[in-house]
């Protein structure tokens, strides 16, 4: 069959990064450039709060762009932010990807469920296209193979 290929964004990725990279260096220039007798109003709580929130941020931008999809001979390796989902290919139904979908879906056999595929964004244009095309084609050579998996591959 297709070697394994894994699919990632990159206009997230690079906005994840720079995203949290503005954010932490606003944050350190915000903090040295306070005048002293006001930091010393932050209690180590409210601190610690502001911490919390800042890494939040950053984990879900970060979360976004590490996102990926990985096609092999058994199926979908899908992680979205930090969960990831297995699905074999006899669970794929089809592929959603419509016109003004921010990322493709998956949907998948039994209950009437779907998964978003964060690691293809439509902000990658027609690199975006290709790998669906491609998951397609995957998909249809898995299910030729599912259904005559005595057949030799041609």
């Amino acid at each position: 069959m297709n070697p394994p290929v894994t699919y990632r964004p990159v206009a997230a990725l690079r906005m994840g990064i720079s995203l949290s990279a503005s954010l932490l260096l606003a944050s350190l220039l915000f903090w040295v450039m306070t005048p002293q007798h006001i930091r010393d109003m932050f209690t180590p709580v409210q601190v610690l709060t502001l911490l919390l929130f800042l890494a939040i941020m950053i984990g879900m931008a970060l979360g976004l762009g590490l996102s990926y999809v990985r096609a092999d001979d058994d199926g979908l390796t899908i992680r979205n932010g930090i969960r990831t989902h297995l699905v074999g290919w006899r669970e794929v139904k089809a592929f959603r990807y419509r016109d003004g979908d921010p990322w493709p879906f998956v949907l998948v056999r039994g209950d009437i469920e779907q998964r978003a595929l964060l690691g293809i964004q439509r902000s990658d244009g027609r690199r975006a296209d290709a790998h669906v095309a491609d998951l397609r084609n995957r998909l249809a050579e898995a299910y030729r193979t599912l259904e005559h998996p005595d057949l030799p591959e041609l």
